[in-house]
């Protein structure tokens, strides 16, 4: 290990990441957010076996997952790791930001660190998991597909980029496949620096009760932590948290719904996606994207709804019993659509798609039997 450090350092003076972090670091709340990035390097590992054997086009998505899971090396293992482990990120980013929220490290200078933060819940929640739903092309994936052509009808003259209409020869599955490997992960890689930076220019916030609450920063004399301390409680954490996830992985295979019917049948979004599905339940497509934007908003706000000083509990009550408030609907919601029954909401789009689809997998049946 000495030898191993010693070359580190004369290679790459990873001594100068060593730098003074307050001594809660270590602590368990703390710590989550490295947590949660070690789950998008589980996430992006996996993720590149899965590409090797998978196929995103329409016609080819939902055989290439079962051909995925049955014969390739340790297939149903990796897709169940990196779903499960998708479950278990998208866990951990909302406790990361109900900890920051409710000790209100978000106050500034750290304004900026909350605002990209948010930024990496939406994209992670309604970017990464979204396309990954929809590829795998089950009467899941086809009924969320749905939804979104819905939605971006709401979007105005984006709508000709986001929809299918952008290009005839590339289907939404390959261009969502495409988002998924590409575009997403190039966008979160930006956002995950800034967010990196941020942390460590500003440091972590001082504790949202005692003398130093009301500090933008701590002083030099409070710093009686080390980077790598919080690196190793990172670590030791990560190999507890994401063993259990790997466990469960071995014991519950991801689930793949059946093929889709070329129909909605009112299928259930997964968990994150409820409370969305409990609006459109009551109000239509259209509380998709305004409940999603409306949640976005808020929590944009959130620094400047709060603009004291004091970080404690006591001196917020507002604020708390606001958010308390926020994430309760949400919750209530959720339970609404998950115990409700299945709602079919008549979207006409897909059926014309699966028709559009089979009509082309005709013609090269033809034109293979005319050879």
């Amino acid at each position: 290990m000495g030898r191993v450090k010693q070359f580190l350092e004369r290679w790459l003076r990873i001594s100068r990441l060593d730098f003074p972090v307050p001594s809660h670091g270590k602590q368990l709340l703390y710590s989550v957010g490295g947590i949660t990035f070690v789950g998008f390097l589980i996430l992006f590992l996996s993720g590149i076996w899965l590409t090797q054997f998978f196929n995103p086009a329409p016609q080819r998505a939902y055989e290439s997952v079962q051909l995925l899971m049955r014969e390739a090396w340790g297939g149903s293992f990796v897709r169940s790791l990196h779903y499960w482990t998708a479950q278990a990120v998208i866990a951990l980013l909302t406790v990361h930001l109900l900890r920051v929220f409710a000790t209100g490290a978000y106050k500034s200078p750290r304004i900026a660190t909350w605002l990209v933060g948010v930024l990496l819940f939406f994209i992670t929640v309604m970017g990464f998991y979204f396309t990954g739903t929809v590829l795998k092309w089950d009467q899941e994936g086809f009924e969320a597909l749905e939804h979104y052509n819905e939605v971006i009808n709401l979007f105005g003259p984006l709508q000709g980029i986001l929809g299918e209409d952008l290009s005839k020869n590339v289907g939404m599955n390959v261009r969502f496949y495409a988002a998924h490997i590409n575009t997403l992960p190039l966008v979160f890689g930006l956002l995950v620096a800034s967010h990196f930076y941020l942390v460590h220019v500003f440091n972590l916030a001082p504790l949202s009760k005692g003398t130093t609450s009301k500090l933008a920063e701590l002083p030099e004399s409070e710093l009686t932590g080390k980077f790598s301390e919080h690196f190793r409680s990172i670590a030791l954490y990560s190999l507890v948290y994401y063993g259990a996830v790997a466990m469960i992985a071995l014991l519950f295979p991801a689930p793949l719904g059946p093929e889709n019917s070329g129909g909605e049948t009112g299928v259930k979004p997964p968990w994150p996606y409820l409370w969305l599905y409990g609006l459109e339940n009551l109000i239509g497509a259209q509380a998709i994207f305004y409940g999603a934007l409306v949640l976005f908003i808020l929590m944009v706000l959130v620094p400047w709804l709060d603009r004291g000083e004091d970080r404690n509990p006591k001196t917020r009550k507002g604020m708390l019993i606001g958010g308390t408030l926020v994430f309760l609907i949400l919750v209530g919601f959720s339970l609404y659509a998950g115990f409700g029954p299945k709602v079919v909401h008549f979207h006409s789009h897909g059926k014309h798609e699966h028709e559009h689809e089979h009509e082309h997998e005709d013609e090269h049946e033809q034109t293979e039997h005319s050879h």
